[in-house]
């Protein structure tokens, strides 16, 4: 029905260059990450290679972007023929039937009304049984600056099985 499909780990560049430049990047990293339904890597240096995600999301506009790591990135992903998206307009921003925003990309079905990416069909599995958000909400967990996406019930079996471990979430 529809001719989007999700990648299952995409890339987020941004600017880096303050504090509030990184918080505001991860922040933008966790809207892709549960509006997508993928993995989000918000980049934080330039060691990346590009070629091992799907796509990448650029926080600003391109020509707002002066900030190296992101241009290296985005120039390589653009060679490299990768799809970059640019963050649509404010005026873009709607909801979808299901009562989630949706603020990074908007997609219209045939019928006139917005469908995110789990009305779609089309988020990735968890990160630990791989099992789709069916039945199961699913978290995003933050590890190693990627939004990864866990099942809820995975998360806790994780965090009580493995002594110490750490967890951030959303």
């Amino acid at each position: 029905m529809y001719a989007t499909t999700t990648p299952a780990r995409v890339l987020v560049v941004g600017p880096t260059a303050t504090p509030d430049d990184v918080d505001n990047l991860r922040g933008y990293a966790l809207d892709v990450a549960d509006q997508i339904g993928v993995s989000a890597t918000y980049a934080l240096h330039n060691e990346y290679r590009v070629t091992d995600f799907e796509a990448v999301y650029v926080l600003c506009a391109s020509t707002e972007l002066h900030d190296t790591v992101g241009l290296v990135l985005m120039a390589e992903a653009l060679a490299a023929g990768m799809p970059v998206h640019e963050p649509q307009s404010p005026r873009e921003a709607a909801q979808c039937v299901c009562g989630q925003s949706q603020t990074v990309r908007t997609v219209i079905g045939e019928d006139g009304s917005v469908w995110c990416a789990e009305c779609r069909d089309e988020v990735a599995g968890c990160a630990h049984c791989a099992e789709l958000p069916d039945m199961e909400e699913m978290a995003l967990v933050d590890r190693d600056s990627t939004w990864i996406p866990v099942h809820a019930g995975c998360l806790a079996t994780a965090v009580a099985t493995i002594p110490g471990a750490e967890f951030v979430t959303a």
